[in-house]
């Protein structure tokens, strides 16, 4: 009988992985300025919209996180963040500067939405590839979020902290390369 059961269950979790979507590869690191030395550790994007921060729902756990997650071991981490919000929601992100590393040694960068995101949608579609992992993804105050409902409790206060220093992904950047193309308006004498 527990032979059975065993063989099931392997039968059941082959059957699981082999539906999964498999991940496309992620584009590549977006990173304004790469840190010197090189830093390698886990690593995730604080991402602000208007007064709102970009989080994704954990399935496991059913809490609210900010996109990252776990090194390679071969990447910095600041392509750690690019690729794993890449796999949790589908952005394509600028990471730009460094802004705190939790106690538990996550790393957090202030990360900028590519293309034009103006906070009037408050969920996203889970990218098919990332649905055994989060279970949603949505735009949330993170003043108005209990730490009871936050992945990582002791790390809401430094999620507060940073959101406060990042800026807003539907604004655009002062510092927009693209600006500078503009033609400019030709003084009257």
């Amino acid at each position: 009988m527990l032979n059975r059961l065993v063989i099931y269950l392997c039968i059941s979790a082959i059957g699981l992985i082999g539906c999964q979507q498999e991940i496309p590869s992620d584009p590549a690191c977006r990173v304004k300025e790469q840190e010197k030395p090189k830093t390698i550790a886990n690593a995730a994007c604080i991402i602000r919209l208007d007064d709102q921060l970009l989080t994704v729902t954990h399935r496991m756990t059913g809490r609210f996180d900010v996109p990252g997650g776990t090194t390679d071991m071969s990447e910095s981490s600041q392509c750690t963040a690019h690729r794993e919000v890449w796999e949790e929601t589908g952005f394509n992100v600028e990471v730009g500067e460094w802004l705190a590393t939790s106690t538990q040694g996550m790393r957090f960068y202030s990360c900028k939405l590519a293309g034009h995101f103006d906070g009037e949608l408050q969920t996203f579609p889970v990218p098919p590839w990332s649905t055994t992992e989060i279970d949603g993804i949505q735009l949330l105050d993170p003043f108005a979020i209990s730490d009871k409902d936050w992945r990582f409790p002791n790390q809401l206060p430094l999620i507060r902290d940073m959101f406060n220093q990042v800026e807003d992904s539907a604004q655009p950047s002062k510092k927009h390369p693209a600006e500078e193309l503009l033609p400019r308006p030709v003084p009257e004498s």
